[in-house]
């Protein structure tokens, strides 16, 4: 992918750019097995922290408990989209090598979720979902809302930890009264 030398591909991995057991697989593709070896290839383990060489793609926005599927691209690293990605499945991503990838049991950061929420348009129900949100431990990151008569639609970017905290999240906020219709939103808009 354009490195000429031996050195430029250990400072890329070195600096986070290139994860090491993708180097290792394409080249040992590239090369031939030992005898008595066969060249396996392993499922790469996503543990949320491998800085620059892994991206989390942000039109599906994959969270811990999706299933997922990396995208080597050029110049980017691997790019981890959900299985049902609608920039996948229009083919956007045709042009890179496709990896088997899991998330570890292990991950402790958080990540991005896109919500969006019709609501009745009452007095405070902005408030009653926000306090939902938080009560569930949750962060708002990002809020966006557009009204129309009698209806709210409202666009949250929150912060989760994997797919059970997004699910308790969306169990508080369907008590609401006000609340008619949550659904996660696979890309940013």
């Amino acid at each position: 992918t354009g490195v000429k030398t031996r050195q430029e591909i250990l400072a890329d991995i070195g600096l986070g750019r290139r994860l090491n057991m993708v180097v290792a697989r394409q080249l040992a593709c590239n090369g031939e097995a030992l005898p008595g070896e066969t060249i396996a290839n392993p499922v790469i383990t996503i543990q949320g922290t491998e800085g620059m060489a892994v991206q989390f793609a942000t039109c599906c926005r994959p969270i811990p408990g999706d299933p997922i599927i990396g995208v080597i691209k050029s110049g980017q690293g691997l790019i981890v989209h959900t299985h049902d990605c609608p920039t996948l499945r229009k083919g956007h991503s045709n042009s890179g090598q496709w990896l088997d990838v899991v998330w570890d049991k292990n991950i402790t950061r958080t990540f991005a979720v896109n919500l969006k929420l019709l609501v009745a348009n009452q007095r405070g129900v902005l408030a009653k979902v926000a306090a939902a949100i938080a009560e569930a431990e949750s962060n708002i990151q990002n809020v966006s809302f557009a009204s129309e008569d009698q209806y709210t639609a409202l666009k949250f970017t929150l912060e989760v930890n994997n797919r059970q905290h997004l699910a308790s999240i969306m169990r508080s906020l369907r008590i609401i009264p006000e609340v008619i219709r949550i659904i996660r939103v696979q890309n940013a808009g």
